[in-house]
């Protein structure tokens, strides 16, 4: 089971070990999980020889893509095992040596299967964790308290980022780094035009494209948007507009193998409002176009999901200084299934645990909680 903990970007991990751990080995890590143990007595410290043959041997790892291993195990036919490794890049090498732990777990419980069962069910319940700029191997008797040992030891799940009043500690639990897929062109489509037209009143110089648009989103927002409304208040209705638009108007044709791009313009409000067929970036570049008329500070991320596998886009959304993120696609499959919203204005950590990644170092981290609304209870204030 491999079960990722948490996986820093290579500058994130690089301010966590200058600012925070400095001081922490894999030696001390792997001490203070075999420490959560009833029965450390029972573990070797594997050294020289014995160390090269678990290091290169068993775990298939390179010398390169490491600073700093240690291995405490029983051996023999006692499948109780402890490993900690400092990879080289916390961005690259923590998935290599991640997998190859892994592997080698698999490995050991089908040696075991059939012959030495409570050792391959010992095997089966073990973990490679990754986390905080480190890799660990645990097969353990106590699974859980191996679990909390090494969150406590290799940095409690804290990062320190620089912001305007200083060094502010940000969850970093759940961090997966960014590896964009790359499947569909994630550039975000020029609306300056529209904007500035809509802002001066003058549409002659606009394209045709340009200034169908611009009619569509005039249209849009005599609906949704009054002058007396809070940024607030804008930004829910425009969203309540969109996630129920969105439900209807998602280009289907993604989904077919013979078209994995989609129709024309899916990716762009020209797309979404004019020709009614949109993919998450289309939907996130509509809502910045949108919301941005009505007068709120708006961007889109591009990121991914599905641990990098798939292209994805949501927004972040400003109100009273703090940030917000949003995802209008995703939420429109939500309120169709269950009336409800899961990612308006919610927090950074949020959509880290719900299977997003993004160049979290360069992306507002929005941790304010005042505006968010799951659209099923009280409003806020």
């Amino acid at each position: 089971m491999l079960l990722v903990l948490s996986f820093l970007t290579a500058p994130a991990a690089k301010q966590l070990e200058t600012l925070q751990r400095q001081h922490v080995t894999v030696r001390d890590i792997a001490q203070a999980v075999l420490a959560s143990q009833p029965d450390a007595g029972d573990y070797t410290l594997q050294t020289g020889e014995d160390a090269e043959i678990y290091l290169t041997g068993l775990y298939g790892l390179e010398a390169w893509t490491y600073t700093d291993a240690a291995v405490y195990a029983v051996g023999g036919a006692d499948a109780r095992e402890i490993a900690v490794v400092k990879p080289k890049s916390a961005a690259t090498d923590t998935q290599t040596i991640a997998a190859g732990l892994e592997e080698y777990r698999q490995n050991r419980e089908a040696d075991f299967d059939g012959y030495l069962p409570d050792q391959a069910a010992l095997v089966e319940s073990g973990a490679v964790t990754c986390g905080w700029g480190w890799v660990a191997l645990m097969l353990c008797e106590d699974m859980t308290g191996a679990a909390s040992a090494f969150e406590t030891a290799a940095g409690g799940g804290t990062v320190y980022t620089a912001g305007d009043g200083g060094l502010t500690p940000t969850d970093t639990r759940w961090f997966v780094p960014f590896d964009p897929p790359n499947k569909f062109d994630m550039t975000l489509y020029d609306t300056s035009a529209v904007l500035d037209a809509y802002a001066s009143g003058e549409e002659s110089g606009l394209s045709e494209r340009d200034a169908a648009l611009l009619t569509r989103c005039r249209e849009i927002l005599s609906q949704c948007v009054t002058e007396d409304m809070t940024d607030f208040e804008k930004e829910r209705s425009i969203y309540d507009w969109l996630t129920a638009y969105g439900s209807d108007h998602k280009d289907q044709s993604v989904y077919d193998p013979r078209t994995p791009l989609g129709q024309v313009d899916n990716t762009n409000p020209y797309g979404v409002l004019v020709k009614g067929q949109g993919v998450c970036l289309g939907y996130a570049t509509t809502f910045q176009l949108l919301i941005e008329l009505a007068g709120v500070e708006c961007t889109t991320v591009v990121g991914a999901r599905k641990e990098n596998r798939e292209d994805h886009a949501w927004n972040l959304v400003r109100l009273e200084g703090e940030w917000y993120c949003a995802d209008p696609t995703l939420d429109s499959t939500v309120r169709a299934a269950w009336g409800r919203y899961e990612y308006f204005n919610v927090t950074s950590a949020h959509l880290r645990a719900n299977d997003f990644q993004w160049d979290y170092l360069r992306v507002p981290e929005c941790t304010a909680k005042r505006f968010h609304w799951d659209g099923v209870s009280a409003l806020p204030q």
